[in-house]
């Protein structure tokens, strides 16, 4: 499903990453650990198509990610660190909006957002996201990056911040998306 070659990312002569290489398989659960600046967030960022590396190789489903960028996308939710949603919008609102950029139709938005709410154990009860607890705008981001029901997952630190809770449940459902 991923495969890596010799992936090599510098800002300004700086190697953020340097030489990684490496397979995943089908259904894989795939873990990135080091220290920080050790350039786990860059390494994801380029399996999702934001940043380019400087050299290197990177096919995800097949797609060469260099020079079919829009078609990993359509394939991928990507969960980032820290999530910008946009706060002055009702979570459906949201979810809407980020459904039409998806090119999905009305129905299935509605149907898939209704159905990723109930499976999240989310209930924002027409509140904008802003009025919602940290816990509560996690769950609206990890459902915006499930809306379009992609192939690929990558996500970074997908329950950083969250009580322990919450946190079990997300893995949880994690696990259940790779089993289905």
């Amino acid at each position: 499903m991923i495969r890596a070659g010799s992936l090599r990312k510098e800002y300004d002569g700086f190697a953020a990453l340097d030489d990684v290489s490496f397979e995943i398989g089908e259904s894989a659960i795939f873990g990135v650990i080091g220290h920080n600046g050790a350039g786990k967030t860059t390494l994801l960022k380029i399996l999702s198509g934001l940043i380019t590396p400087t050299a290197g190789r990177l096919v995800v489903d097949g797609i060469d990610v260099l020079r079919q960028p829009l078609e990993l996308k359509r394939r991928l939710g990507y969960l980032p660190e820290e999530s910008r949603l946009y706060e002055t919008m009702t979570v459906p609102a949201y979810l809407r909006f980020f459904g039409e950029i998806y090119g999905m139709d009305a129905a299935g938005i509605e149907r898939r957002s209704r159905d990723l709410l109930r499976t999240l154990s989310l209930e924002p009860d027409g509140r904008k996201i802003q009025a919602l607890s940290k816990d509560m705008r996690r769950k609206v981001a990890i459902a915006r990056s499930l809306l379009h029901d992609p192939r690929l997952l990558v996500y970074d630190a997908p329950t950083s911040g969250l009580d322990p809770m919450t946190s079990r449940d997300i893995l949880e459902y994690l696990g259940n998306l790779r089993r289905e």
